[in-house]
């Protein structure tokens, strides 16, 4: 099972630069692996952080969304989960991983909510 963690886009609001950061950039991981990933943001007091996930079948899919520290919505989805322990982190999750979740994990971040 592979899970890919490109780094995140680059966004620019106004002058001000908005960097999104994953780390681990890269994993293969073997089914029953535990999984975490951390996102930080620079440039941007209080952004709202997302986790996209994209696969070929589905494309991408928004899979969490906060909008503040300690609130992600939905918490958890299946085998993962998401937390927002400070203003500028999310963290995605996983006890064990499956062959079935090979995928494309993207965090991004916004001054502004996505629409549902």
């Amino acid at each position: 099972m592979q899970i890919y963690l490109p780094q995140g886009p680059t966004l620019y609001r106004s002058v001000q630069l908005i960097q999104v950061h994953q780390t681990p950039k890269e994993l293969i991981l073997s089914p029953g692996s535990s999984l975490k990933v951390s996102c930080s943001v620079n440039g941007t007091d209080y952004p709202n952080l997302y986790w996209y996930q994209w696969t070929p079948a589905a494309g991408f899919t928004l899979v969490f969304t906060s909008q503040s520290v300690g609130s992600v919505d939905p918490s958890s989805k299946g085998q993962f989960k998401s937390q927002r322990p400070e203003k500028l982190q999310i963290d995605l999750k996983s006890d064990a991983v499956s062959e079935n979740d090979s995928a494309l994990w993207y965090c991004a971040a916004s001054v502004h909510s996505v629409p549902d």
